[in-house]
């Protein structure tokens, strides 16, 4: 998981951060897996608006409330030859399934950040929306 994060991702999470999204409840991971490979992994956390920082409760609406939990989409990657296949949309509507359930009730908004410069991700969200 780390080597492929580190290729599909300009962030260098540390080692503690994997083993967070393994083990902790506030992460949501699920991995799509070809022929026992790895081929793409979505990771979101889930937590409180409260503890958000200011930039990003500046995005989302104040109508939404504060007492409130978010999903925040913290890595979503497909393997380069596995692209275009339907597994990033695949990844992406599971975690909304899982943040839609009756025990997810307080999920009020999902969000993300992407550079402005990776068009293919921008264009796969805007189409999702």
């Amino acid at each position: 998981v780390r080597t492929l994060c580190q290729d599909w991702f300009p962030i260098d999470y540390p080692l503690s951060w994997y083993i967070d999204i393994t083990s902790s409840t506030r992460f949501f991971a699920l991995a799509a897996i070809y022929d026992f490979t790895i081929i793409g992994l979505i990771v979101a956390e889930i937590k409180p608006y409260i503890r958000l920082n200011k930039e990003d409760k500046d995005i989302l609406p104040e109508s939404m409330g504060r007492d409130v939990d978010v999903g925040y989409i913290l890595s979503l990657g497909v393997h380069k030859k596995f692209r275009r296949n339907g597994i990033g949309s695949l990844l992406l509507d599971s975690l909304l399934s899982h943040l839609t359930t009756a025990e997810r009730c307080k999920v009020k908004a999902i969000f993300l950040h992407v550079l402005t410069t990776n068009q293919p991700a921008i264009l796969f969200y805007e189409k999702r929306r």
